[in-house]
């Protein structure tokens, strides 16, 4: 099988971050990886297919480099191909909430010497009809400042997703779902719902503080209908993970999970916004040891 490598760059991701370390890269590259080859992506979903293309082609080692939204289309493209491959992370991006969990340096340098190293780790995935996530999945309010993050124009890191959050808690509201984890039935009105396969979201929150991403669960972390004076006492908390400690949130696990609503809910998945088929009535479902994580 070739052993050589490829690196898809989002060139805007980190609002222009990894366009600009370009030449910092490729001389990092040059001095750690003996065969290795780049690509540009030009829009959404392009890292998805050259990630598809590559590891159907045998390339053995496939790095994103980017943020969340990089990371969740090259591990889908990954994970459509069907094939054996390792995949690497250099973390470019606003959030990079994935890395966070495995103590991925952005720093680039640090970075490629990691992905030369190759050690590896099988971890889980999560599926949602045609769609795939790595990280973390959320409905309700932490969705609603997911979608106002990414169409923040100059802030970047914690501070987009605090405005982000000021933002939301305008027009915040509960939502009425049923939840099925695994055989267990939970329905309520929501203030929101996060789903973890790792630990940290939204640029460093830690909504589900234990999850683990290789131990074949979700952890779910429920927040009861709340007025905006208690989110913003909760969220603070949330950064350090203390707010599990509060009778509003109940923390959960599960392996799969049917989400049902009368009326459309937020929904967001490694700060990616997606368009389900039925969105009022939809499973995700836990991919055991699906990705080789270098980390």
């Amino acid at each position: 099988m070739n052993q050589s490598h490829l690196f898809i760059i989002n060139p805007a991701a980190g609002k222009g971050k990894a366009g600009k370390n370009l030449n910092r890269l490729i001389s990092e590259l040059n001095k750690n990886i003996p065969e290795y080859k780049t690509e540009l992506t030009r829009g959404k979903l392009h890292a998805a297919e050259l990630a598809r293309e590559a590891a159907s082609a045998g390339i053995r080692n496939i790095i994103a480099v980017g943020g969340d939204g990089t990371i969740n289309e090259v591990v889908s493209g990954i994970i459509r191909s069907g094939k054996d491959v390792n995949f690497g992370i250099i973390p470019e991006g606003g959030g990079n909430d994935l890395a966070r969990n495995f103590r991925i340096s952005s720093n680039v340098k640090k970075a490629v010497k990691l992905i030369r190293r190759k050690k590896l780790i099988q971890i889980d995935a999560g599926k949602i009809e045609d769609h795939y996530f790595i990280n973390s999945f959320g409905i309700g309010l932490d969705a609603k400042v997911a979608e106002y993050a990414s169409k923040a124009k100059v802030l970047n890191g914690l501070p987009r997703y605090i405005f982000a959050v000021l933002k939301a808690l305008v027009k915040m509201k509960p939502y009425k779902i049923n939840l099925t984890l695994n055989e267990m039935n939970i329905s309520s009105e929501f203030t929101m719902v996060s789903i973890g396969n790792g630990k940290y979201c939204g640029g460093g929150f830690m909504l589900t503080p234990n999850a683990l991403a290789d131990d074949g669960l979700f952890d779910i972390c429920l927040i009861d209908k709340v007025n905006r004076r208690k989110i913003l006492k909760l969220l603070p908390s949330a950064i350090k993970g203390k707010h599990i400690t509060q009778p509003e949130a109940t923390l959960k696990r599960a392996n799969k999970i049917r989400v049902q609503t009368a009326d459309k809910i937020p929904i967001y998945f490694d700060g990616e916004i997606p368009n389900l088929k039925n969105p009022n009535d939809f499973t995700i479902e836990l991919l055991p040891k699906r990705i080789n994580l270098i980390c």
